[in-house]
């Protein structure tokens, strides 16, 4: 992988592979034991989900999400074989070590082997946290150097800024020659990206978020990133890392850029169009940007998602409800697919706790024949009144 000579660019590095055989070496073979019984982790059989490495701005970030499959063998104190799996149905780098979840299944279950099934959950699954705990620390070890220079040391997020309110933007519709220099045609091998986002948010804040410079100063991160609600104007964000200039304006419709990323071919532009449409109670922004160089539409796709939407999500409390790529790698299939597949167990999850704690239909019982008392007590108060 290419050194970022200035670790201002975006650079980000794709681990899940490196993480199969870490997560295949740290959790096999932990073992424990009490009160006679025994378990040991034999093999993980399944890693499944996103590992990245990535550089911003001179500071590494650690961006991953994975499902965890392993087996197990035990005994009891009397001796009987216990064969089963555990399923980790999320290790991501936003979850507590205590949150981390351990569904045990067990090989032709019985009452007689409920021991080892205790024995996972009371001293093998700490034994796990402890394991899974140390995941990012051991990612940004022997990963980071691939995305930062060396001899640079990981930075502190830059603090969020509190720019001068700047004009709200004004409304026009036009375009104005290039003041910047394209590459020469026919240079660059390019494609197409199109993506859709929803955000519950009116039309005239997304306007205004893209465009503001106070605004985009803040979910950029950067007092350094400047951009105005003209056209003709450049831009540049994230200390230069993305720059352009605004072809097109159509106040809370539709705005037009010429954009590159400073790790593009010298010169070369794309052209990002951004279709933002009012609904009911959300607002649409269809993504549309011709030019991008063959070879980084992944890295840009992800650069939309991460440091565009999600943060302006995050800084402006805009909740994202649909996102949907017409334009999709087939990792990008592959990971959606995956995401969906947690969110599942991330329910079913939730819904063993519910059972497991008295939640549910439990507490709406006792809320029913709670009513049932106030009201016969209204009942009894009403007619000694008669």
């Amino acid at each position: 992988m290419s050194r970022n000579v200035n670790n201002w660019h975006w650079v980000d590095k794709n681990c899940i592979n490196w993480a199969k055989t870490y997560f295949e070496t740290e959790l096999s073979g932990v073992t424990t034991e009490a009160n006679g019984a025994s378990v040991k982790t034999l093999a993980v059989t399944s890693v499944t989900g996103d590992v990245d490495v990535n550089q911003r701005k001179g500071k590494i970030i650690t961006i991953f999400d994975v499902a965890i499959s392993l087996t197990f063998e035990g005994t009891t104190a009397d001796g009987t074989a216990v064969t089963g799996k555990i399923e980790i149905p999320e290790v991501a780098h936003d979850t507590d070590e205590d949150d981390y979840v351990f569904d045990v299944s067990i090989d032709a279950d019985s009452s007689a082997k409920q021991p080892v099934r205790d024995l996972i959950r009371k001293s093998l699954a700490p034994l796990l946290r402890k394991k899974l705990s140390v995941f990012a620390i051991d990612l940004i070890k022997v990963h980071g150097k691939d995305v930062q220079i060396e001899g640079e040391a990981s930075k502190p997020s830059t603090p969020v800024p509190t720019p001068t309110p700047s004009p709200a933007p004004s409304a026009r519709s036009a375009s104005s020659a290039s003041s910047i220099p394209a590459a020469a045609p026919g240079t660059v091998n390019t494609t197409t990206l199109e993506d859709t986002v929803e955000l519950q948010a009116s039309a005239h804040d997304i306007y205004d978020v893209l465009l503001n410079q106070a605004k985009v100063q803040i979910w950029t991160r950067s007092n350094k990133s400047t951009i105005e609600a003209k056209v003709g104007t450049t831009f540049s964000l994230f200390g230069g890392s993305v720059t352009g200039e605004n072809k097109e304006l159509v106040e809370d419709k539709k705005i037009v850029q010429s954009w590159r990323q400073s790790s593009w071919p010298a010169g070369h532009y794309s052209t990002v169009t951004l279709e933002i449409t009012q609904n009911a109670n959300s607002t649409a922004i269809k993504v549309k940007q011709e030019g991008v160089p063959v070879g980084e539409q992944d890295t840009t796709r992800q650069n939309w998602s991460n440091y565009y939407w999600a943060e302006i999500k995050r800084t402006f409390g805009y909740v994202g409800l649909v996102t949907t790529s017409t334009a999709m790698s087939n990792d990008a299939k592959q990971s959606r697919s995956q995401s969906d597949k947690k969110q599942k167990r991330r329910r079913r999850t939730d819904s063993k706790k519910k059972r497991t704690t008295g939640g549910g239909a439990g507490a709406g019982v006792y809320t029913g024949a709670g009513l049932a008392v106030l009201t016969a007590f209204a009942l009894g108060f009403w007619f000694s009144k008669k």
